[in-house]
């Protein structure tokens, strides 16, 4: 794989505090636009946080890391099971309810961005001076108040910038704003002239869908099983059998 040598955003901004704005949109952009491209062949992350994302110092260059808790949803389907990281975690993932991957990511998306900005999470433990909360207390605390989405913006954050964390911030995911709304949002190209972009299109920023051509039927014998054996951790929740069926198809 890769090597980047550059470490995770999580020290990178615990190095400096915080980022300034204009640093923090050139690396978000970059995140939206990997997801992007990851759900539109409906791949969704489930664990986004400055842990799995690595940078290269160089260029700043953004690398996704850590699908082990990424699913494929089919088309019009949801996700059932709840993963990923306290903090960065969705309401609707906690209270262990179908879900819809995409809005999932963009809320750990929208914690993502607060952090960068703040150097802080905007949900959070309950003070405890005397350590004297049992961590299932403390846990469950922090729970309610992602599910009740209550957080104080900064003052010190930019009017878009404020703007577009109280439309991810969203309790109900049907309301949240969606990625594709995410991506068009005026912070994501406040700084488009100064990064030297033109195009503020999806298809222009992250390039055509994926298209398959020159595609074979396969058989059980020409299935690569290693493949196979990686490619089942999307499909976690169909057996072997079915799968094996469904790649041999004629469709």
């Amino acid at each position: 794989m890769e090597y980047v040598e550059g470490g995770e955003l999580f020290e990178y901004v615990a190095q400096r505090r915080h980022l300034d704005e204009r640093e923090a949109i050139y690396l978000f952009r970059q995140i939206i636009a990997a997801l992007l491209y990851c759900h539109r062949i409906r791949i969704h992350h489930r664990d986004l946080k400055p842990e799995n994302i690595l940078l290269n110092l160089n260029t700043l260059e953004v690398r996704l890391v850590d699908f082990g808790m990424a699913a494929l949803q089919p088309q019009g389907g949801l996700l059932t099971t709840p993963c990923g990281s306290p903090h960065y975690a969705a309401p609707e993932v906690i209270a262990t309810k179908a879900y819809d991957g995409s809005k999932a990511d963009v809320w750990s998306c929208g914690v993502i961005l607060f952090v960068m900005l703040t150097g802080y999470p905007p949900f959070n433990f309950p003070p405890d001076p005397h350590n004297k909360i049992p961590e299932d207390k403390k846990l469950k605390a922090l729970f309610q108040t992602i599910c009740r989405a209550e957080y104080k913006l900064p003052s010190t954050l930019s009017p878009e910038a404020k703007e577009l964390i109280t439309k991810i911030f969203v309790s109900k995911p049907e309301n949240r704003i969606s990625i594709e709304q995410l991506w068009y949002h005026p912070l994501l190209h406040k700084y488009d002239s100064d990064f030297g972009l033109t195009g503020t299109t999806i298809e222009g920023s992250i390039g055509p869908g994926p298209i398959i051509e020159g595609w074979k039927r396969l058989t059980v014998k020409t299935i690569d099983r290693e493949i196979f054996r990686n490619l089942r951790t999307l499909w976690h929740s169909e057996r072997e059998d079915v799968l094996i069926e469904r790649l041999c198809s004629e469709e």
